[in-house]
């Protein structure tokens, strides 16, 4: 799913299988390219989206836009991935057929090593009361309808399903355990680099100083 991006560190085969895996859509973003663009959806969000990989790799995200998509949404995610931070939203999106679906769509920026940041994507089509803006603005309505069931009044100007809070939370979890499987194998790749860079150090150490007059043994110490 993920072309070869001729970078100094580029994604691991490691990290394209876990991303390949994952039950939600997910997307990776260079920040560092011009307009940002995609360099690796995974078959999740081909199936959300109904665009291929193919037709997408190389594009900024902003082919999901449409005529009712939240500006100030836009604007605030633009701002969040400059300055590579992570943040949540919701905001109104299109398939390829035309048809929208609303967007909970979570950011990370994820260090692929080598002083570089890329920006992990999670998506999902949610169906809140309420349609447009910040995930932090749906939430806070949600907490207020909460706070007015707690208190025997259902009636009220932001009157919000409560069902959406559990999907709320549900999503939440499903986005937290698709970066942390990211980040756990993006630093397991770093621990192995790290590892053949010692061991590599290591060898040319002793060959630098040649193994003449070396006990055999403390070569092999040397080596391990």
């Amino acid at each position: 799913m993920l072309d070869d991006l001729n970078l100094p560190a580029g994604l691991s085969p490691a990290l394209r299988a876990v991303c390949d895996e994952l039950p939600v859509p997910v997307t990776i973003a260079d920040p560092d390219q011009t307009d940002m663009p995609l360099v690796y959806v995974n078959p999740a969000f081909e199936t959300l989206t109904q665009y291929p990989a193919a037709e997408v790799l190389g594009q900024n995200c902003r082919f999901l836009q449409g005529p009712l998509t939240d500006k100030t949404a836009t604007d605030e995610i633009a701002t969040v991935c400059q300055r590579r931070a992570a943040d949540s939203f919701c905001l109104i999106n299109y398939r390829k057929d035309g048809s929208l679906f609303f967007n909970l769509l979570a950011i990370q920026p994820i260090d692929i090593g080598r002083s570089r940041t890329m920006l992990m994507g999670c998506q999902f089509a949610f169906r809140p009361t309420q349609t447009g803006g910040t995930l932090a603005r749906t939430g806070a309505m949600i907490d207020r309808a909460q706070r007015q069931m707690r208190l025997g009044s259902r009636a009220g100007p932001h009157q919000v399903n409560i069902h959406d809070t559990y999907r709320l939370d549900t999503i939440a979890m499903r986005f937290e355990a698709a970066f942390t499987r990211v980040k756990n194998t993006l630093v397991k790749n770093s621990n192995t680099i790290m590892r053949e860079g010692t061991a590599l150090q290591r060898t040319e150490q002793v060959v630098a100083g040649g193994f003449a007059g070396r006990d055999p043994a403390h070569v092999a110490r040397l080596l391990g």
